[in-house]
């Protein structure tokens, strides 16, 4: 887990050390700043030519659990957002990642969980209607990654990137 300022300090790191991934930082008046960056998926399925989607994508901090947060929208050509059963089926995600799970319009969920794994909510900086995947594990998959690295809290931007690392079992980044 981290504060607000140690966010800061881990995504200018991991921007700096990632350049190809494209993140930037962006400074908010009220202090709330986040790393964003915009890219193209496509729907897996399809029987014509391959339709471009766009996708903003956020990391945000989340007060509540003292992490890093993935927020996301997901549009089509004309703009429209795509439903949850859309969203599902595009090349953001890996191709399994949604196995076994429960999905409703608003929520993508592993059955007896007690949190969605991906459901919508606000952005909390933009106030924009995004998808979001609850970080109520991710400080402990973190953790555990670092603690078997022998990192523990050390090294700046290695915590960012190693909840990139688990962020990337579910999502193509």
């Amino acid at each position: 887990m981290m504060d607000r300022s140690r966010f800061r300090a881990e995504a200018d790191a991991y921007i700096d050390a990632h350049p190809d991934q494209r993140w930037e930082w962006r400074e908010h008046p009220s202090g709330l700043g986040y790393m964003a960056r915009e890219v193209e998926h496509i729907r897996r399925e399809q029987l014509t030519a391959p339709e471009t989607l766009t996708c903003k994508q956020y990391v945000c901090y989340s007060a509540t659990f003292q992490v890093p947060t993935f927020y996301f929208t997901l549009h089509d050509a004309s703009g429209s957002p795509l439903a949850v059963t859309d969203l599902v089926g595009t090349t953001l995600f890996s191709r399994n990642a949604f196995e076994g799970t429960q999905q409703t319009s608003f929520a993508v969920s592993q059955p007896d969980s007690a949190f969605p794994l991906l459901s919508q909510g606000d952005h909390p900086t933009l106030g924009t209607p995004c998808w979001y995947f609850h970080p109520c594990q991710t400080a402990a998959a973190v953790d555990e990654i670092m603690k078997a690295l022998g990192h523990g809290e050390q090294g700046l931007g290695l915590w960012v990137e190693k909840w990139f690392v688990v962020l990337g079992s579910v999502v193509n980044t």
